[in-house]
């Protein structure tokens, strides 16, 4: 049941949740060219034209503008919208699960921090390392000031097992079948999620990515979207399955999917 707050919190999230996302594509763009994030503002590709004002309001704006430059008539990519919608939406999911406070922060901003990993790594097959510091500069600050629930030595342990188990992935890939199947900045990216999920959601997430990707690989293949021999970003599923896991959390601090697997199996 929705209470009287949240019929205005949560639209004042979903604005805030679109504005965070407009600034993720911005991100997303010129991260990898190492352009600033900064300055210019937002212009088209183009023509070099500024954005105005009410045309870049986040997703009403791409389609006022019917997914074009207002100037020169070029087309924007329809991914905008749909980062800033995505960005939007997740953002109302954390608060409904966590709650306004420290987690919540937190884990909006790691869940900001995976849509950017995501379409930089769609885009260019890459996890730009600032990102993965960033990513850890958080973790210590929320373990040291107490910010999330995870203790020291789950968070470690987390870590160990996540990356450990990407790391052994890639070893198995590059010397026994001959060809690079996890990259090492998946591996770096896996210290960062380990240590905010702990070793059993990273366990719960490792499966996740891995079962989402397989499927999707599949479902691309068998639509001939996809060669048997294309790089696929792993970035993507390694972010998918974090979020799943950290979504599916019980308000008692338990996990859903964990929950019904133990009663099932046990």
């Amino acid at each position: 049941m929705i209470m009287v707050p949240d019929l205005i919190l949560i639209p004042l999230l979903f604005v805030l949740g679109s504005a965070f996302g407009s600034f993720l594509n911005v991100v997303i763009y010129r991260v990898p060219k190492k352009m600033s994030i900064i300055s210019p503002g937002s212009h088209c590709f183009s023509c070099k034209a500024p954005i105005r004002v009410l045309d870049n309001i986040p997703v009403l704006g791409y389609f006022l503008l019917n997914g074009r430059c207002r100037s020169c008539n070029e087309s924007f990519p329809s991914r905008y919208a749909f980062v800033e919608l995505i960005t939007a939406l997740l953002t109302i999911c954390i608060y409904i699960i966590y709650g306004v406070g420290q987690a919540f922060l937190i884990y909006l901003a790691l869940t900001y921090l995976l849509i950017a990993i995501t379409f930089v790594d769609i885009d260019h097959f890459i996890i730009p390392n600032g990102f993965v510091l960033f990513g850890l500069g958080m973790l210590v600050a929320s373990l040291y000031f107490d910010w999330v629930t995870i203790q020291w030595d789950d968070a470690i342990s987390g870590s160990f097992v996540f990356a450990g188990f990407l790391f052994g992935i890639g070893l198995i890939g590059q010397f026994i079948l001959g060809k690079e199947s996890i990259g090492f900045g998946d591996v770096k990216l896996g210290l960062v999620l380990g240590g905010f999920l702990g070793t059993e959601y990273s366990i719960l997430a490792l499966y996740l990515s891995f079962a989402l990707s397989a499927i999707i690989i599949f479902i691309m293949m068998g639509g001939k979207l996809l060669k048997k021999d294309s790089k696929i970003p792993f970035g993507p599923y390694l972010a998918a399955g974090t979020l799943v896991a950290l979504f599916t959390t019980t308000p008692h601090g338990g996990n859903y999917i964990l929950n019904w697997y133990y009663t099932t199996m046990f």
